[in-house]
């Protein structure tokens, strides 16, 4: 039964679509996979063996009766603990909400369930998916992090418990755990994919975005949640790119700059345009000013529980909390204001440019379980609110998956999306 767990999401859709392959079928694989696994994963934070199995079953049923099949009828989805539903309990990664069961399904979760999605559990969320880890491990090695803050969604994927998962992105959420554990992460454009029914961080930054194994299964899965619709326009055949290392570039390990200078010498080979670009200086301090946002705005919104409830709340958090509270209105006001001035400005800097190739992480998944890594060439691309995808191109010195980020400029998701096919194609043809 294990042996569906490695079928891309495509694959999986079209023998369910087809009648080869039963709802029930994929949910007891996932079932055996989970067992096998969690013991040492523990990327669930909430599975019920009972309300899976009653899901396929309805599944199978809507389609031996000729109802309506949706785009992901029968894929097993992962959904992180930040995002509410209604038949399993959301817990933010706290303490506090621990038993807590919202009244109704994120907005996200309507659309999984609307397209046909078999929800396999809920996945481990760093605490309010900040820094304060969960327990979950790296399925590489157990004693390494899977990064943050949507670990277990990362993890399920990576160790094939579900084809899918859902995560958010408010810092470098989503391509962070996506570079760790070797999977394809997507952040879309801010605000392409419903947030309603997420915990709220940071209204400014929170993304909700996704993880699958390959860029197509990421594409599927995006078509089925999104607001809206693709947008039209055929990929060019060779798409040109541009290496950003950013100011940080020396912060990144140098394996990971190696490898990326290796990859950008493949992909020449195959045809694609790869230029050195270098953004003006005030980009760079966009790592700055998207920390300011999120410290104030986390402030904010986590300000009852930190007053309330502080003996439950992490310190980790609490020193976020603090720090909002200490930012001045004018800090946070030019932050903003520096974000917009860049926003604006960033399509006529990467005009011609399909894609920024630059870092997803300063390297491979750091040893421990105590912290989720540096999410520092994520930063930036957040607060400009551009779609951002992490490819597990790249192997770190120990053997560990290194992803590489391709970002565009805001509402080229679907170009983007086509650009990171191209790329895969490439660096591993």
């Amino acid at each position: 039964m294990t042996d569906l767990q490695h079928l891309p999401a495509t694959e999986l859709l079209e023998l369910v679509r087809t009648g080869e392959l039963r709802t029930a079928d994929v949910a007891e694989s996932v079932l055996a996979r989970v067992a096998e696994r969690e013991p040492v994963l523990h990327a669930f934070s909430a599975m019920d063996p009972d309300l899976v199995r009653r899901q396929a079953a309805a599944l199978d049923g809507a389609l031996a009766s000729g109802g309506a099949v949706g785009p992901l009828h029968g894929l097993p989805v992962g959904v992180k603990d930040l995002v509410d539903t209604a038949d399993l309990p959301t817990t933010y990664g706290s303490p506090i909400y621990v038993g807590h069961q919202p009244a109704a399904d994120a907005a996200v979760v309507r659309r999984l369930r609307s397209a046909g999605a078999l929800l396999a559990g809920k996945t481990f969320t760093t605490e309010f998916a900040l820094f304060q880890p969960g327990p979950t491990t790296n399925p590489h090695d157990p004693g390494r992090t899977p990064g943050g803050s949507s670990s277990g969604s990362a993890a399920a994927v990576a160790d094939v418990l579900v084809a899918a998962a859902i995560g958010t992105q408010t810092a470098g959420s989503v391509i962070r755990p996506a570079a760790f554990c070797g999977v394809v992460g997507f952040k879309p454009t801010f605000g392409a994919i419903d947030r309603s029914g997420v915990k709220l961080i940071s209204e400014t930054l929170d993304t909700v975005g996704l993880f699958a194994r390959t860029v197509a299964d990421a594409r599927a899965v995006f078509a089925a949640v999104r607001d809206g619709g693709a947008a039209p326009g055929a990929p060019s055949e060779a798409p040109t790119l541009a290496l950003v290392r950013t100011g940080h570039w020396q912060r990144a390990e140098p394996s990971t700059r190696d490898a990326i200078e290796h990859l950008v010498g493949r992909l020449a080979r195959h045809g694609l345009t790869v230029v050195d670009t270098e953004l003006p200086a005030e980009y760079d301090r966009l790592v700055e000013a998207q920390t300011v946002v999120m410290e104030v705005e986390v402030a904010r919104n986590l300000a009852r529980e930190a007053t309330d409830s502080p003996n439950l709340v992490s310190a980790s958090a609490l020193g976020v909390v603090e720090r909002g509270r200490a930012r001045s209105a004018q800090e946070y006001d030019d932050a903003r204001a520096l974000a917009e001035e860049c926003r604006d400005h960033l399509p006529a800097l990467l005009s011609g440019v399909d894609a920024v190739l630059t870092p997803a992480v300063l390297g491979e998944a750091p040893s421990g379980l105590g912290a989720t890594g540096d999410p520092l060439f994520c930063r930036a691309w957040t607060l400009l609110h551009c779609p951002a995808v992490s490819l597990p191109l790249l192997r770190g010195p120990h053997g560990l998956p290194v992803g590489v980020q391709l970002v565009a400029v805001p509402d080229a998701d679907d170009r983007l999306l086509d650009v990171a096919d191209q790329v895969g194609r490439a660096a591993t043809g």
